[in-house]
């Protein structure tokens, strides 16, 4: 029997995935498959922090366990199939009642959302859900013959928790969470550093550390009973990781669970289409048209078109070393955009350059009989300072541009939880092709 949850934590306190830690920690059903955290449209302004709705599979199970956590010093398995439901209503009594404890009640923004259903939702509303601002009303028509739900104060997260059980999974990604509640003491800036550099040995890690910013990821900003959270593509490696950070840092945790993800993903990127909308994410191929500018705060702006639209590229000053590839744009060069959009503008979360216009630069000629520069006299005027000789047209040389054709994109420190890292590419296409 799955059940969904969302929109139990604040901007600054409590995680709605230790919800699903505390659920497994209780003990009373088993794990069937991953527990998944998925990721929706990160536009919204009506989230907490990542916009993640939590679901997980539980019942009776059978079949081949896997490793999915460690809690209290013991490893807590999944099972590969489910060998009996449970009771639907008594199911829902259980789950609601550890929500109720663990939600932030003093949030105005804090509306949690319980989904119990006996299936998986269609693709449909998922997809919808990554682009679009979905109401209550919708959902509550949708899950009217489909599952059971609980709204607590507003109910909002119904909505996020509907949505994940939505998720296809078809490409996914992994993220071990550690855990601490409320949560744990202070760890030092320099040992968060070194703790984040262990996950930099794995090549199957991801976004977990940004050296050239000094920020360490897998460290959550808000307290949080999220002690750390490490991301990759291989559960084993994850494990590994795990052992490596306790016994160099001894971190005094309840445990963790390891999470199926649609985090670097693209999930939310729809591909050139023919009509954007606000709120949307897009992979965007165009042309530069015009040149690069630079506003008050330091956020850099280039225009470009794209099919019947005239767009702005756009990178925030959070992205830090990433605005020198869009100021290094000129017209002509032919770039594929990555990002969200709104009112007339993609914010970029990557960017491809697919061809690099000629740049040249105007100089006065060289006269070939004596070798040396002539000098500018007026408007199609150019003397050799030697031989005296006169010459009409200036010459033009290519310059060597500082930007190569491929893939740029933002530092981890701005990157979004959906966006996927140009390294994890091949893996995805591998993914795709077996």
């Amino acid at each position: 029997m799955y059940v969904a949850i969302d929109d139990t934590d604040s901007q600054d306190r409590m995680c709605t995935t230790y919800t699903i830690f505390d659920i497994i920690s209780r003990g009373k059903y088993d794990i069937i498959g991953d527990p998944e955290l998925v990721r929706l449209n990160p536009n919204i302004s009506y989230k907490t922090r990542g916009n993640g709705a939590l679901n997980i599979n539980l019942g009776k199970g059978n079949g081949k366990r896997s490793i999915t956590g460690k809690i209290s010093g013991k490893y807590i398995y999944s099972y590969e199939k489910l060998r009996e439901e449970p009771d639907q209503n008594e199911l829902m009594d259980f789950i609601s009642s550890i929500v109720e404890e663990l939600y932030v009640k003093d949030s105005e923004k804090t509306n949690p959302g319980i989904v119990i259903s006996g299936d998986r939702f269609e693709k449909t509303l998922y997809s919808k859900a990554l682009q679009e601002d979905i109401s209550i009303n919708f959902i509550e028509k949708y899950l009217a013959e489909k599952a059971i739900y609980k709204k607590i104060k507003t109910g909002h997260g119904i909505i996020g928790s509907s949505a994940s059980l939505a998720w296809p999974g078809q490409k996914y990604t992994y993220e071990l969470l550690d855990y601490r509640y409320p949560h744990y003491g202070a760890i030092s800036h320099d040992e968060k550093i070194m703790i984040s550099l262990i996950p930099e040995e794995y090549q199957t890690t991801f976004n977990n550390v940004d050296l050239e910013n000094n920020y360490p990821a897998i460290f959550p900003k808000p307290k949080t009973p999220v002690i750390f959270g490490v991301r990759g593509v291989d559960k084993n490696d994850l494990i590994s990781i795990y052992g490596k950070i306790q016994e160099k840092h001894k971190i005094d945790d309840q445990g963790y669970i390891i999470f199926k993800t649609n985090q670097g993903t693209d999930d939310h990127i729809l591909i050139e289409p023919d009509y954007l909308s606000n709120m949307g994410s897009y992979s965007a191929t165009g042309i530069i048209s015009g040149n690069p500018y630079t506003i008050e705060g330091g956020h850099s702006f280039v225009e470009m078109k794209y099919k019947n639209y005239k767009i702005k590229l756009a990178a925030f000053e959070p992205t830090k070393e990433f605005r020198k590839v869009l100021n290094s744009l000129i017209p002509g060069d032919i770039v594929n955009a990555y990002g969200s959009y709104m009112n007339g503008a993609i914010k970029l979360e990557k960017i491809k350059i697919i061809k690099k216009a000629k740049l040249y630069r105007k100089e006065a000629p060289v006269c070939p009989d004596c070798h040396v520069k002539t000098k500018s006299k007026g408007f199609m005027d150019y003397r050799c300072p030697v031989c005296k000789k006169r010459y009409k047209n200036a010459a033009f040389y290519e310059v060597d541009r500082n930007i190569e054709e491929k893939f740029y994109e933002v530092p981890v420190i701005a990157r979004r939880h959906l966006s996927m890292p140009v390294k994890l590419a091949p893996y995805f296409y591998s993914m795709e092709c077996v």
